[in-house]
């Protein structure tokens, strides 16, 4: 069961987390380097992967239980993180 100051507080991470992506990637846009653009996607599939679990507590409660939910998330937020270590590598 999700509360409510879980949802206020996973929302929050969604808008910085994509305030934080935007301005990555306008430094892309001005710079046109690769590994800003590989760490601002790094970046938006890490954010969604971190409150994957929140949201389908919300969204899709009848369809995922809790434990697989929290599973889902680890798989996406790892994949997040190897996209921008490989951007940091890269640079």
């Amino acid at each position: 069961m999700i509360t409510t100051i879980e949802a206020i507080l996973a929302a929050t991470v969604y808008l910085l987390g994509g305030a934080f992506i935007l301005f990555i990637y306008e430094a892309y846009t001005h710079t046109h380097q690769k590994n800003l653009l590989m760490l601002s996607i790094g970046m938006f599939i890490f954010i969604f992967g971190s409150n994957f679990d929140i949201f389908a507590g919300l969204v899709l409660s009848d369809y995922i239980e809790e434990p697989m939910a929290r599973t889902i998330a680890l798989l996406i937020e790892i994949p997040g993180i190897l996209v921008m270590l490989y951007s940091a590598i890269r640079s």
